[in-house]
């Protein structure tokens, strides 16, 4: 009988680098957004996102009003992109 050799947490972790990364659900609205709006709205979404001082609430009702039908949770989720509650958008 062949006992499998615990490889270790440093091995489990390095295992993970070499693994495909799997999508996490469907595309971003923001990143939608910022792919299909013009130069200068993309420009300025991709500035007020970084913002920490306007609330994510008040981002959504913006882009709402002007036809973007998008919620504060997902603004809020793109702007934690690259964290394991984020968005699948690059940071």
């Amino acid at each position: 009988m062949i006992e499998k050799q615990p490889i270790g947490l440093a091995g489990e972790l390095d295992a993970l680098t070499s693994a495909p990364a799997t999508p996490r659900g469907p595309e971003c609205s923001i990143g939608a957004l910022l792919r299909y709006a013009d130069f200068d709205v993309a420009v300025s979404l991709r500035t007020v996102i970084e913002q920490t001082g306007v609330s994510s609430t008040a981002i959504a009702n913006t882009l709402s009003r002007h036809g973007n039908r998008i919620t504060a949770a997902t603004v809020a989720r793109h702007r934690r992109r690259g964290e394991s509650n984020g968005c699948r958008c690059e940071r």
